[in-house]
């Protein structure tokens, strides 16, 4: 009994940890001819990261700061998630953000319209450094889905650059 005691205080005394992941999902589009870039954060660590790097206090539930809010998160993702084929920087238009059902989610949507140049594609580069500024355990999951080949990786601090040979 003393022992169960003891083992339910620990759970409840010790700090909990918590787990600090994004998932994005680059995806060419051969209809429309576009790169379509979907990420999947955690409100809380979007907001956090954005204080962090604007020092302004902001709420998702805030509809006052509807493009305050839109406008910073456009910025703070092309300063921190960037993608370039053949060392081209490529610039990604901003589509639009949805909360998932489950109100601790949210989505974000990018697009590299016009992109006709797939076929000739030697290499990509990302450099993902989404939130390592705010979570010394962040880690950013990447999915890249181009032509008939798929490529997954994990971005942490100490790994926040990657590159795809296409031809290999």
């Amino acid at each position: 009994m003393i022992s169960n005691l003891f083992f339910l205080a620990a759970i409840l005394i010790l700090p909990f940890h918590d787990f600090h992941v994004t998932h994005t999902t680059f995806h060419y589009n051969d209809e429309s001819k576009s790169i379509e870039i979907t990420i999947k954060v955690a409100v809380e660590d979007l907001e956090r990261s954005l204080e962090n790097e604007y020092s302004k206090k902001l709420k998702f539930e805030d509809n006052q700061q509807y493009e305050i809010l839109n406008n910073l998160i456009k910025e703070y993702f092309s300063n921190h998630l960037k993608f370039s084929t053949d060392k081209n920087s490529q610039e990604y238009l901003w589509v639009g953000k949805e909360i998932s059902d489950n109100l601790h989610d949210v989505y974000l949507y990018f697009e590299i319209p016009d992109y006709h140049n797939k076929d000739n594609i030697e290499s990509i580069t990302i450099e993902n450094t989404l939130f390592l500024d705010a979570y010394s355990d962040q880690a950013n999951i990447v999915l890249v889905e181009f032509l008939d080949k798929k490529y997954n990786f994990t971005f942490t601090i100490d790994n926040d650059i990657k590159t795809i040979f296409m031809n290999k």
